[in-house]
């Protein structure tokens, strides 16, 4: 029983999240989940609360899976180059994994309320400076230009990665890693020292390739 249960608050959730990416929080109301799932209204609250309960449940996993992410990236012994290249290829693999999740997080949030917002602002900043620390890292190395900020490569950096969401079709030519390496491979063009040139990443690329991973495939039709 308890498992039938959880199965059927996971079926909610689930298509609440497309609901919600779909027609927004505001948009989407109480009526739209339960015909979603099939539910009557009454049905519908003895698995959840509120849309409030889903949102943050939501809004959670997003956020957890994109500091998973970061902090492993963080967590790794390879240059700052090549660490700004994997955040942002952990960032879109969410955003082309987790289409819903990334999306309700990225462009809900903001509708929490209370505690649960509280919460996944600090989160999110915590993900923001972790982007940061990638890149002051680079700087101190001497891998990045020393007269580069840290803070707006990185909301640089992060507004590519965010904005993905509206755009990026996980069906397309190409994959989430090949569009995390055009975004990179632009942005370190800028941001590497001249006495580093090729950046670590254009060097761990051709290592990549030459162990036949990671070669890009450039656009296909």
């Amino acid at each position: 029983m308890i498992e039938q249960q959880r199965g059927q608050r996971e079926r909610i959730v689930a298509a609440t999240g497309r609901l919600f990416r779909d027609k927004g929080y505001h948009g989407a109301s109480m009526a739209d989940i339960g015909k979603a799932v099939g539910l009557e209204k009454g049905s519908l609250y003895s698995h959840i609360s509120s849309k409030q309960d889903v949102l943050r449940e939501l809004v959670m996993r997003g956020v957890t899976l994109f500091m998973a992410g970061i902090r492993e990236v963080a967590a790794s012994d390879a240059p700052a180059p090549v660490k700004v290249r994997d955040a942002m290829r952990a960032h879109l693999r969410v955003v082309a994994e987790y289409p819903d999740l990334a999306t309700v997080f990225l462009q809900e949030w903001r509708r929490l309320e209370g505690a649960a917002f509280d919460e996944v602002n600090q989160l999110r900043g915590e993900y923001e400076a972790a982007w940061r620390a990638l890149v002051a890292a680079g700087v101190r190395d001497g891998d990045f230009r020393a007269d580069l900020d840290p803070r707006f490569a990185a909301l640089l950096l992060l507004s590519a990665a965010n904005w993905a969401y509206q755009w990026y079709d996980p069906h397309g030519p190409l994959s989430a890693d090949e569009v995390a390496d055009r975004f990179t491979g632009i942005a370190i063009e800028g941001m590497t020292a001249i006495s580093r040139q090729p950046s670590a990443v254009s060097r761990q690329q051709s290592l990549d390739c030459a162990a036949g991973d990671g070669c890009p495939r450039g656009i296909q039709g």
